[in-house]
């Protein structure tokens, strides 16, 4: 839902005041669909093009914001309401750039459209967060006698996958790798990676766990991360001879 609503055309009859909108990220995805297919095909073209660049705006804050996640570590809350002032930021000037557009002139656009975006953008990235769970771990093939390779996703009900956990173990020696936990920027600080490691551990109980090398910023996650976990979870290369 996050991503229609600020990368796909919006259609004309949205948002609808007189009718309430779904509960529910799936429920919400139906009824866009569905708003969409009835759009008429005589719309306005001025006006399209205004919705459009307002959609632009909204988005480019969004972006703004999600750029800062790596050093600002907002969680969801935080992070709505700092792409909220980022947001703010941009409609109170004249005009703005906006890659893509060009320069957008803000007095020729529809305010109250960009902010009814941004709440209903915002809910649904906290509703996509909310519903985010583990699919079924995946075997991906015995690497020797000893190891096999597995992977999972962490995904939410009608967004898909909002990121990858690509894991190995090796019985003999009771040991777990994970070889990498990828989620793209817009996911990160969200409690989806310590959900990850969790379910590696729920599903593995009988395994010490280890990393391979991470970068920098990815240290401190596990870093803060083993303060609550019985598993070491350290970024030794070689937990075992297996491996």
């Amino acid at each position: 839902m996050l991503v229609r609503l600020l990368w796909e055309p919006l259609p004309e009859s949205w948002p609808v005041a007189e009718a309430p909108r779904p509960a529910g990220l799936r429920g919400m995805i139906a009824w866009a669909r569905k708003v969409a297919e009835g759009l008429p095909q005589h719309d306005d073209l001025e006006r399209r093009v205004r919705r459009a660049a307002i959609q632009a705006i909204v988005r480019e804050a969004f972006q703004q914001t999600v750029a800062e996640q790596d050093s600002e570590h907002r969680g969801p809350a935080e992070f709505a309401d700092a792409w909220k002032v980022r947001l703010a930021a941009l409609l109170a000037q004249t005009s703005v750039e906006i890659t893509g557009w060009g320069e957008i002139t803000i007095a020729e656009l529809d305010i109250n459209l960009g902010w009814s975006l941004h709440a209903a953008a915002s809910r649904a990235r906290a509703e996509t967060i909310a519903r985010a769970a583990a699919t079924p771990s995946r075997l991906r093939g015995a690497d020797d006698g000893s190891t096999s390779s597995f992977d999972f996703s962490i995904a939410a009900d009608g967004a898909g996958s909002l990121g990858r956990v690509q894991y190995a173990t090796c019985e003999p020696c009771c040991i777990g790798l994970l070889r990498k936990i990828s989620f793209s920027p817009e996911w990160h600080c969200c409690g989806l990676g310590t959900l990850a490691l969790r379910e590696l551990e729920t599903r593995h109980p009988a395994l010490t766990w280890y990393t391979t090398g991470q970068y920098a910023h990815a240290r401190g996650f596990y870093d803060r991360y083993r303060d609550g976990s019985s598993s070491p979870w350290t970024a030794s290369q070689h937990p075992c001879p297996h491996f």
